[in-house]
C-alpha cells in the first residue's frame, strides 16, 4: 500500500516554485540589496526560458538554462526552480546544496516545504516532519506542506496527528479539491473539523 500512497503525493509535491494551489510563494521574489547585484537581464531571459521550458517538460533543457540564469546572478526563484528540477531527476544532494543556502533565515514556507520533500524523499521521517511544520509556522496557510504532513505522518502510523493534518487541509481548501478527496480516500473519510459555536 505504501508505494501506492507515494504516487498520490507526487504531482503536489513537485508544483515549485509556485505553491500547487496557485498562490505565490511566501517570500517576495528576488529583489536586489547592497550586498547582492541584481541579476543580469540576459540571466532574467534564460530564467524565464528555463520556466517554459520547464512547463513544457524538457527538463534537461530547462536546467541548462536556469543554470546559466543562475551563473548570471539569478537568485531565489532560480534556485527554486533548479532545485525542482534536481528532485525530478532524484538528484536530492544537489537539491539540498541549492536550498540549504535559502534556508538561513527560516522564514520561507516554500524553501522549508522543499527541503521537507527532500527529506521525505530520503524516508527521514523527523527532518522532513520538522521541515513542514517549520513552513507551516513561516506561512500557516501554505497548504502543500500541511497536506505533506498528512500523507507523511499517515505513511508513518501516526493516524491522530495525519488526520488532524488532513482535517485542516480539508477546511482551507474549495470542497471540489482532488487533493482533498485524495486525502479522505487514503484515510478511509475524514470529516470536516466541527464548526466552533461562534461559526454556525
Amino acid at each position: 500500500m505504501l508505494p501506492c500512497l507515494r504516487r498520490v503525493v507526487l504531482p503536489l509535491l513537485l508544483a515549485l516554485p509556485v505553491a500547487c494551489d496557485g498562490s505565490a510563494p511566501a517570500a517576495p521574489p528576488d529583489r536586489p540589496s547592497a550586498e547582492t547585484p541584481a541579476a543580469s537581464p540576459e540571466a532574467e531571459k534564460q530564467y524565464q526560458e528555463a520556466l517554459e521550458l520547464e512547463a513544457a517538460g524538457r527538463h534537461e533543457e530547462a536546467r541548462l538554462a536556469v543554470e546559466k540564469a543562475i551563473a548570471g546572478g539569478s537568485g531565489r526563484d532560480a534556485k527554486l526552480l533548479a532545485a525542482k528540477l534536481a528532485i525530478l531527476r532524484d538528484d536530492l544532494d544537489e537539491a539540498t546544496r541549492l536550498l540549504e543556502p535559502l534556508a538561513s533565515d527560516g522564514g520561507d514556507a516554500l524553501v522549508l516545504y522543499n527541503l521537507g520533500l527532500v527529506a521525505q524523499k530520503r524516508g527521514k521521517y523527523n527532518n522532513a516532519r520538522s521541515n513542514y511544520l517549520a513552513a507551516l509556522k513561516a506561512d500557516p496557510n501554505y497548504n502543500p506542506a500541511r497536506f505533506n504532513l498528512a500523507v507523511l505522518t499517515w505513511e508513518a502510523g501516526v493516524k491522530d496527528e495525519a488526520q488532524h493534518h488532513a482535517r485542516k487541509f480539508i477546511d482551507a481548501v474549495p470542497g471540489d479539491d482532488p487533493f482533498a478527496a485524495k486525502l479522505q480516500q487514503m484515510m478511509g473519510g475524514v470529516a470536516p473539523a466541527p464548526a466552533s459555536p461562534g461559526q454556525r
